[in-house]
């Protein structure tokens, strides 16, 4: 009672759940959310100086409140999370507590936002990465009403978001039995709700709540933080050619596993991938070859991928790719350009075109 609340929502979402309770709103339009709105939401949130911050809508929303956030730190920390995300693409902050309690109200499924100490931020580079307990929220509150408008392929996106978290850890070969014991108990669980029921609101939440979990077990807590070494190349993907960063995944993550299970430990460790895929896969109808059984997922839940780039194109992810996360960078060790041409090459494209939204920013205040 009596603390200052700030809302900040996706502007696609509506409020009603606010039920006449005062409370200051920030609105945003989440498909065109990047550093410069995160600045300004940010300087709102110093001028209003809220207790609590309840933040409703999809991953791009939650993160950029998370980081916003950062402002009411000391030490200019948000300064510095900013202006290192300029020419870096990993940024670790100082270690603090949230500098307000951040209550996030996920209206998606497979980001995991609401439960992790992870912001993407978006900038002229890319899509950059910044890590810190002071992004953690406090609570989540997973609705099922707020993943009913939810299209089908939404829904699929996310559980594969969600799926490709526990099995890009598990191609890493350091991990412990409960590590590993985690991931497949969380991959065959979701596997089977989608299987089940991913149409109704009881199905949704529940994948939801799977989501949320996969930062809460054991699954991710191995030695190697960057073991989903497909995450880094679909990244660039994504950004260069404009789609979204599932639909990246899609067409590259195929690629990649075939590099693993050939033997290329640089890309993760074979034994660790087909540990795991086949304990997750047995009895779901799928091929025990993690390459093919992952693109038969793929083309169950009717994943869509991105139009075939261009050799410039291609030319342009793999020199970025490199340059960002690979060579001497801990992410992608030892991998350079002509690795990522060779598996961006080797990926699985569509003929169609996946749209692109390109409104400009739009930011909205209203007390």
């Amino acid at each position: 009672m009596g603390r200052e609340t700030l809302v900040i929502a996706d502007s696609a979402v509506g409020l009603s759940f606010l039920d006449g309770q005062p409370s200051k709103t920030i609105t945003v339009d989440a498909p065109s959310v990047n550093v410069t709105a995160v600045v300004m939401i940010a300087r709102e949130i110093v001028r209003l100086s809220p207790n609590v911050i309840v933040a409703v809508g999809g991953g791009t929303v939650l993160d950029a409140s998370k980081i916003a956030a950062l402002a009411l730190l000391p030490g200019r920390v948000f300064d510095y999370a900013i202006e290192h995300a300029s020419r870096s693409a990993l940024t670790f902050l100082p270690r603090s507590r949230p500098p307000v309690d951040i209550v996030a109200v996920p209206t998606t499924i497979g980001t995991s936002s609401e439960t992790n100490s992870v912001g993407i931020l978006k900038n002229e580079s890319g899509y950059r990465l910044i890590v810190g307990l002071s992004l953690t929220p406090r609570h989540a509150i997973i609705d099922p009403c707020n993943l009913t408008t939810l299209t089908r392929a939404a829904v699929s996106e996310g559980a594969l978001e969600a799926f490709l978290r526990l099995a890009g850890a598990s191609t890493s070969s350091r991990r412990s039995a409960s590590q590993r014991r985690d991931a497949v108990s969380l991959g065959r669980v979701l596997l089977d709700a989608v299987a089940r029921d991913s149409g109704s609101p009881a199905g949704r939440l529940r994948l939801a709540r799977l989501s949320a979990a996969t930062q809460r077990s054991a699954a991710l807590r191995g030695q190697d933080p960057y073991s989903a070494r497909h995450w880094y190349v679909a990244n660039e993907v994504a950004f260069l050619l404009q789609v979204r960063k599932m639909v990246a995944t899609a067409a590259v993550i195929a690629a990649v596993w075939r590099r693993i299970c050939a033997g290329d430990v640089r890309w993760g460790d074979r034994e660790s991938l087909e540990g795991f895929w086949t304990k997750v896969a047995s009895g779901m109808a799928l091929p025990l070859d993690p390459p093919l059984g992952i693109a038969a997922l793929i083309e169950r839940w009717g994943i869509q991928r991105p139009p075939r780039p261009t050799g410039d194109d291609i030319d342009r992810i793999s020199v970025t790719t490199e340059k960002t996360w690979g060579n001497r960078h801990p992410m992608l060790p030892g991998l350079v350009a002509e690795d990522f041409r060779d598996v961006l090459r080797d990926s699985c494209w569509s003929s169609e075109s996946v749209g692109c939204d390109r409104r400009p920013p739009v930011f909205v205040s209203r007390r």
